[in-house]
């Protein structure tokens, strides 16, 4: 049975016997800086783990580190190139300058609008098309088999905060794209974890949350968090949600390869309708915990479309100046994926999960080579 190990004693325990040689049984340690609670361990990794256990007949079991005891957020490519653990949970805006091209698509965070049609065009090209994105991987030491889309992305805050005047001097929890639009808000851009902002929070340490409303229930932030405001920013699409070290993949048994392979659109899935269902959820509860939600004033609506307009260039010229070759074609590739996930999200899943893996399959796991 699948395990989920939280402490550091049982982590270092855990991984200690990665060390062991290769048996009949293989383990796979896979570290997360979220919390279990977090949908992408209870509604995707966990899940994930137990098919393929099943699947492969207890070829495999996985050890599940959550909390950051194991891999902390902006060491995860380290400690699996190390094999401080076999898979993890990366994060490229915490190590953009070890996943440049990976960084680059992820600075397009402001254009996500569709939480499936993100996830869909972001496993595309990181997984097929994105060549670039595939070397880095390689030069990592890495695998990368899923990625997901957040929910789109929002201001939740201490105090109330409507307008461009009201973000004023704010310490805002964003990273990335999220930092830039706050700075130019006239807010104060703070770079820490998503699992350090409750404490933050908490502390005053910054006032405010760029996230997807869902954590008001996953991080319990709803405590600490009494407004949020009505405005999408954008989705957050750079997490991989499952890679492994690389020569660990391919020393596994082909039926284990194949079975990860075949459940990955899966776990894509499962995690991006999840942060859908959980916003819903989080939107459903807040009330309950004395949250308001609230309408932006145009002028923060205003500064947002504007910052959106001149995104496209700056995301261009902060992948030249990174070493990122063509990023203008890259760009424009994923644009364009982007409008052709949009389009078979409206037209062919309609909302039906089943119907939205079977596009990833089609469009990206039956071309993507690991």
């Amino acid at each position: 049975m699948l395990k989920t190990f939280i402490s550091m004693a049982l982590a270092a325990a855990g991984t200690l016997a990665l060390a062991a040689p290769a048996s009949a049984q293989t383990k796979i340690s896979y570290g997360t800086y979220l919390p279990p609670t977090h949908v992408n361990n209870h509604a995707g990794m966990v899940p994930f783990a137990e098919r393929v256990e099943k699947e492969t007949g207890g070829k495999v079991k996985f050890e599940i580190f959550t909390g950051g005891s194991v891999a902390p957020a902006k060491a995860a490519v380290d400690q699996i190139r190390d094999k401080l653990v076999t898979a993890g949970m990366i994060v490229d805006a915490y190590v953009s300058k070890e996943l440049p091209y990976s960084y680059t698509l992820t600075e397009l965070a402001l254009q996500g609008k569709n939480a499936l049609a993100m996830a869909g065009a972001v496993n595309e090209m990181q997984l097929v098309e994105c060549k670039g994105c595939l070397e880095e991987q390689k030069k990592a030491g890495i695998i990368s088999t899923a990625y997901y889309s957040t929910a789109p992305y929002v201001f939740m805050c201490k105090d109330e905060i409507r307008s461009v005047s009201d973000m004023k001097g704010k310490k805002v929890r964003a990273t990335a794209a999220f930092g830039l639009l706050v700075k130019d808000m006239g807010g104060v851009p703070v770079n820490i974890t998503s699992d350090e902002v409750y404490e933050a929070m908490q502390r005053g340490q910054c006032d405010c949350n760029v996230g997807a409303d869902a954590w008001l229930k996953s991080y319990t932030l709803w405590d600490v968090a009494k407004f949020v405001v009505k405005q999408p920013i954008g989705t957050y699409h750079g997490g991989q949600l499952f890679a492994i070290h690389a020569e660990t993949f391919k020393g596994l048994p082909a039926d284990v390869r194949a079975s990860i392979k075949k459940n990955a659109a899966i776990l894509a899935a499962d995690v991006t309708f999840g942060y859908l269902e959980e916003s819903a959820a989080a939107q459903k509860g807040a009330a309950e915990k004395n949250v308001k939600f609230v309408e932006p004033d145009k002028s923060l609506t205003e500064a947002y479309e504007t910052f959106l307009k001149n995104d496209t260039k700056r995301v261009v010229e902060q992948g030249v100046k990174r070493g990122v070759k063509d990023a203008d074609a890259l760009i424009q590739t994923f644009v364009a994926k982007i409008a052709k996930w949009e389009k078979i999200v409206a037209e062919e899943v309609k909302g039906d999960k089943a119907k939205y893996i079977a596009a990833l399959n089609r469009e990206v796991y039956a071309r993507a080579s690991f």
